[in-house]
C-alpha cells in the first residue's frame, strides 16, 4: 500500500516538473488558451434552464407521495376547462387568492360598506388584463369552469342579504346555510376565517374573508396563460390596496408563483455581496503576497489567483448549462466557495515558489514548484470534487444542481490554477529574474547592489 501511495506521488511529481518547466517556457499559451476556453464555455449562458419550482427542487425525486399522487390523478382527474371540482386538486395548478380583514376599528366583516368594497374588489379581479403570446385576456376567458360556467365566489352573494343580517333581521347558522334570495349553499368555513359562533350556531361575528379565483392549467399553454394571469392579478391587487382603492377593507394577495417569486427573491440578495466580496479578497490577496522586497514581492499574483477562480467558475457553469443542467437560485453561493479554494491554491503555489532557489532559471524553479505544490492542491481538489459529485446521489433535485455546478467549479479552478495562474506565475518569474519591479514593472538594482535594499522603490 505504501509502496502503490509513493509511486503515485512520484508520478506525480514528475509530471508536474515537466509541466512546470514547459509553462516556464512558454507561459503565452497558458495565458491564452484558458482565457479563449472560459469565453468560448460562458456562452453556455444562452442555454441557461432557470428553475424556479420548490415542489421539484425540494421534494424527492422517487417519493412515495408523487406516486400516490399519480394514483389518485389516474382515477380523478381534474378538469379545468368542463366539470372543474376543487376537492380533486393534487397540484397547486394557477390560481390567486385574496385574504380580506377589515381596516377601520369595527372588526365584523358583516357590514354592507364592507360587502360593496368586496364586489369592487372582485371586479378589479376579473378584469384585470393579462398578456400572453401576443394575447390580451382577463379572468373570464382562462377561468376554471363547470359546464360553462366560471368557478365562482358565492359567498359574494350574500349582498343580497347583507343589509338585513347587519340589522339583525337575518341569522347566518354556520356551518351552512340557504341563501334566501339566491339560493346558494353559502359553506362558511370555506370563505370565513376566525369566526365567532354562538351557542346557537348563529355567526356573531366574522373578522377575515378568502376569496379564490382559478384559471385552466390542462395544458403547457394554458399553465403558462395562468401564469401570466396570475401576474396581472399581484399587480392589479397590490395596485389597489397600495392607493388606498378600500377605505373599509385590507387585502392580503397570493399566487401559486409567490412562494416560488420569495424564495427566488430571497437567494438574489446575495448577487450584491459579489462585487463587495471579490473586492475584499483581491485586497486581502494582494496585501498578504507583497513583501518588502520590491523585486520578490508578488502583489498581482494575489489578484490573479482570484481572476483565475473567477474564471473558472464561470466556465464551468456555461458548460454546465451546455449539458442541460437547470440553474437554481442556490448556485450562486458556489462562487464564494470557489474564491475561498482558489486563494488557497494561490498561496500554496506561491510559498512552494519561495522555496525554490533564485540561483535557478525560471523554468527550473516553475518544475520544481509545481511538482511540490500541485500534488497538494491536486488531492484537496480530488477530496473536493468528490464530495460534491458524491452528492449528485442525493433525492433531492435541488442538491443534486448545486452538487453539480460546484464539482465542475471545483474542477475547473483546479484545472485554471495548474495552467492560467501557473503562466502568471511564470511570467512574474521572468520579471523578478529581470530584477522588475513587482507592482511598476521597472528595472531597479540588483539585491547586490542596492544599498539600503529594495524595501520601496
Amino acid at each position: 500500500m505504501a509502496c502503490g501511495i509513493s509511486c503515485v506521488d512520484a508520478a506525480l511529481n514528475r509530471s508536474f516538473f515537466r509541466l512546470g518547466v514547459f509553462i516556464g517556457r512558454h507561459p503565452g499559451y497558458f495565458l491564452i488558451v484558458p482565457v479563449l476556453l472560459a469565453l468560448l464555455c460562458m456562452t453556455g449562458y444562452q442555454q441557461i434552464k432557470y428553475e424556479i419550482d420548490p415542489e421539484y427542487l425540494f421534494s424527492p425525486i422517487r417519493g412515495e407521495g408523487k406516486s400516490e399522487r399519480a394514483i389518485v390523478e389516474n382515477y380523478f382527474k381534474v378538469n379545468y376547462t368542463h366539470r372543474f371540482n376543487v376537492g380533486r386538486i393534487t397540484r397547486p395548478g394557477r390560481f390567486g387568492r385574496v385574504i380580506v380583514y377589515a381596516k377601520d376599528d369595527d372588526k365584523n366583516l358583516l357590514r354592507s360598506e364592507v360587502w360593496k368594497e368586496l364586489r369592487l374588489l372582485d371586479g378589479i379581479i376579473q378584469n384585470a388584463t393579462a398578456e400572453y403570446d401576443g394575447d390580451r385576456f382577463t379572468f373570464r376567458e382562462t377561468c376554471a369552469r363547470w359546464e360553462n360556467e366560471c368557478f365562482t365566489n358565492d359567498i359574494l352573494n350574500l349582498d343580497q342579504i347583507i343589509d338585513e343580517v347587519e340589522a339583525g333581521d337575518l341569522n347566518l347558522t354556520f356551518p351552512v346555510m340557504f341563501n334566501p334570495v339566491t339560493w346558494d349553499a353559502h359553506v362558511f368555513p370555506v370563505f370565513f376565517g376566525g369566526t365567532q359562533v354562538s351557542e346557537d350556531n348563529i355567526i356573531i361575528s366574522v373578522p377575515s374573508l378568502q376569496l379564490v379565483y382559478f384559471v385552466t392549467a390542462d395544458s403547457k399553454r394554458q399553465d403558462a396563460r395562468g401564469a401570466a394571469w396570475e401576474e396581472a392579478f399581484l399587480e392589479a391587487v397590490g395596485y389597489a390596496e397600495d392607493n388606498g382603492v378600500f377605505k373599509h377593507i385590507s387585502v392580503a394577495r397570493f399566487a401559486s408563483r409567490t412562494l416560488d417569486h420569495e424564495l427566488e427573491k430571497n437567494t438574489r440578495t446575495v448577487v450584491p455581496y459579489f462585487s463587495s466580496t471579490f473586492i475584499l479578497m483581491a485586497v486581502f490577496s494582494i496585501v498578504t503576497c507583497m513583501m518588502g522586497d520590491v523585486v520578490r514581492s508578488k502583489p498581482w499574483l494575489g489578484l490573479m489567483g482570484n481572476v483565475s477562480a473567477v474564471m473558472a467558475t464561470m466556465a464551468a457553469f456555461g458548460l454546465a448549462m451546455y449539458l442541460g443542467v437547470e440553474f437554481i437560485g442556490i448556485n450562486l453561493a458556489a462562487p464564494f466557495l470557489m474564491i475561498g479554494i482558489g486563494i488557497d491554491d494561490t498561496f500554496v503555489m506561491l510559498a512552494a515558489w519561495r522555496r525554490t532557489s533564485v540561483k535557478l532559471s525560471v523554468p527550473e524553479r516553475m518544475g520544481h514548484m509545481m511538482s511540490e505544490a500541485a500534488v497538494s492542491i491536486t488531492i484537496t481538489s480530488l477530496t473536493d470534487m468528490l464530495s460534491f459529485w458524491i452528492g449528485i446521489a442525493c433525492p433531492f433535485p435541488s442538491v443534486q444542481i448545486f452538487c453539480t455546478y460546484s464539482g465542475l467549479a471545483v474542477c475547473f479552478t483546479y484545472l485554471w490554477h495548474v495552467t492560467f495562474f501557473a503562466a502568471c506565475m511564470a511570467v512574474s518569474g521572468h520579471c523578478e529574474f529581470k530584477n522588475l519591479h513587482a507592482i511598476f514593472g521597472y528595472r531597479v538594482l540588483p539585491e547586490s547592489v542596492a544599498i539600503k535594499g529594495r524595501f520601496c522603490c
